[in-house]
Parts: C-alpha cells; sequence; structure tokens
C-alpha cells in the first residue's frame, strides 16, 4: 500500500475513534463489547423499579379518588407511603413523581434487555443514559433530604426506589467512565474506581441507612420496642 495512503488512513482512525462496544472485544463488564453483567443489572434495578413505581402510580390514583384510602404500605405514622405522596415533593412537576419512574425505568429495562441479549449499543445512547441516570442520583436524594426533614415520614416503595437506583448509578457511571464514553480523563478515573464499585455502593447505602437512623431513631424506639428517648 502506499505511503500516502497508509497515511491518510491512521489519520481517519485518530479523528474518529471507535466506541469500545463497537469493537466487540470482551471488557470487565462481561461479554464481547455489550457488558452483559451491567444489562443483567439493568434488568434487575429496572424490573424493581418499575414495579414500585407502578404500585405508587395505582396508589396515588386511589387518594385522589378517597385521601382518606388506608394503604398497605402505612404501617406506622413515620413510615406510611400516603403522606410523601401527597406532599408538594411527591408531585415535583405538577404530575406524581412516579410517572417519571414509570418512563425512566421501562428505559433501564429495555435497556438491560437489549445489553444482556449481547447487542452492542451506540456512544451517543450511553451517554444519553449516563445524563438520565445522573439526573435520577439529584432526584432521589432530593426526595430523601424532603422524606426525613420536611415530610417527617419514610415510604417503603419509594424506598426500594432508592436501594436499586444507587447501584444502577454508580455501575452505569463508572463503566461509562472506564470504557472512555466520558472522555479520556475520566477514563483513567474510572479503570481506578471499577474495581470498588461494590464498595462504593455500599458505603452510599450506610449513609442513607445512617441518616435515617438519625432522624427516626426517637420513633423506631417508641414504635418498636415501647421506649421513650
Amino acid at each position: 500500500m502506499p505511503e500516502r495512503d497508509v497515511a491518510t488512513l491512521t489519520e481517519d482512525a485518530a479523528a474518529d475513534p471507535v466506541d469500545p462496544d463497537d469493537l466487540h472485544d470482551p471488557g470487565p463488564g462481561g461479554a464481547a463489547g455489550s457488558g452483559r453483567g451491567p444489562g443483567v443489572l439493568m434488568v434487575v434495578t429496572g424490573t424493581l423499579g418499575l414495579l414500585a413505581a407502578m404500585v405508587l402510580t395505582i396508589d396515588r390514583f386511589l387518594l385522589l379518588e378517597d385521601p382518606t384510602t388506608q394503604l398497605a404500605c402505612n404501617l406506622s405514622p413515620f413510615i406510611a407511603c400516603g403522606p410523601v405522596m401527597q406532599s408538594a415533593a411527591g408531585a415535583l412537576l405538577g404530575f406524581p413523581n412516579p410517572l417519571l419512574g414509570i418512563i425512566g425505568f421501562s428505559v433501564v429495562l429495555t435497556t438491560g434487555v437489549v445489553r444482556s441479549a449481547g447487542i452492542a449499543l451506540p456512544r451517543w445512547y450511553h451517554r444519553g443514559l449516563q445524563v438520565g441516570v445522573l439526573l435520577a442520583a439529584v432526584f432521589i436524594t432530593w426526595l430523601q433530604t424532603q422524606s426525613l426533614y420536611v415530610i417527617g415520614a419514610l415510604c417503603l416503595w419509594c424506598m426500594l426506589v432508592w436501594s436499586v437506583t444507587i447501584p444502577l448509578v454508580v455501575v452505569v457511571t463508572l463503566e461509562n467512565a472506564a470504557t472512555g464514553r466520558l472522555g479520556a480523563g475520566l477514563q483513567r478515573v474510572g479503570l481506578r474506581l471499577r474495581p470498588y464499585a461494590v464498595t462504593i455502593v455500599a458505603v452510599w447505602y450506610l449513609v442513607v441507612v445512617a441518616a435515617i437512623g438519625l432522624r427516626f431513631y426517637r420513633e423506631f424506639a417508641l414504635f418498636w420496642f415501647g421506649v421513650a428517648l
């Protein structure tokens, strides 16, 4: 091949980097190119999150029909879905938050099924998903502060949404960073932190549990043990 053609091919390759998913090489995420490990996680978290969002949506309609309805998840004065859903924070955009969950977790579940089947997705899709999970992380953190310090009640189905969103955010973010989808600078960070994904998720869980304990330890002691602190 003439040297001129070789130089042209080299320049074209440098100008148009290939997404790691398009190479179909086995990576730390699982199967060739598609990353079946994260795909399975998306199926599990998407299914549980969608279930919680659908139950919350049905319960919200029940409350609209009869605000005095006693929901199955109303276990105590401070463990109750009703007060959370009927609060201003329960409809941040003017409609019930669970509708956002139905949309978002449907996307996550579908993405997980596609990736579990070994189908590679384009880089722009992964970046769009990254924006979505980051917004979800911000949203659930805000909802946690509202539940703990404004509403003063815990919603069990909402807590299930928190529980599945946290590992989803961590795994998707670290995978996108480690594979270079978010740029070379973040790739180094992603490669360094990706082996500690479970640790990061565990620490995040502990922070949330600690915040709940500090806020409601008196209520828990009185309700479960009959001890006033």
